[in-house]
């Protein structure tokens, strides 16, 4: 285990924000319940931030790779940053529904929507970080920290 990861850093910080944007103040604002207030949202994006960077790294990472590796047989030398990418697949599995269950059932999220809405967050969180946070997430890493991932 790696406690410092440059391209987690990026990612962790831009999904703790996005997804907080989406499923805490939007999707409730749609199914008219009661959701994240912006303050709220704001105050609570480094604790958010923390979180989803240590949970990525101490335990998410090891076991959705290790995950695509047994069912997908990924090797992630083989993949770019396509459409599909078999360790995200898992990776947004586990953070989707971690993530809401830590910060959304203390601020009175109903447990039937931490299920209900769970493949919508997944699927949600695929498609933003294979299509837009990843591709930003490793660039600003490779920018600012000199992060270069054959290397690591």
């Amino acid at each position: 285990m790696r406690l410092w990861n440059p391209a987690a850093f990026f990612i962790s910080l831009m999904m703790s924000m996005i997804m907080a944007i989406i499923f805490g103040m939007f999707v409730p604002y749609i199914l008219n319940i009661p959701g994240l207030e912006w303050d709220l949202c704001l105050i609570l994006w480094p604790v958010r931030w923390v979180t989803a960077y240590l949970l990525i790294n101490i335990a998410i990472y090891p076991i959705g790779f290790g995950l695509a590796e047994k069912v997908f047989h990924f090797n992630p030398d083989r993949y770019g940053m396509g459409l599909w990418n078999p360790a995200a697949f898992f990776i947004s599995l586990m953070m989707s529904f971690i993530m809401a269950a830590i910060f959304g059932l203390p601020m009175g999220m109903p447990v039937d929507m931490l299920f209900y809405l769970w493949p919508v967050r997944w699927v949600t969180a695929y498609l933003l970080i294979n299509i837009v946070i990843y591709p930003i997430g490793f660039g600003l890493a490779k920018k600012v920290f000199r992060f270069d991932p054959m290397n690591q």
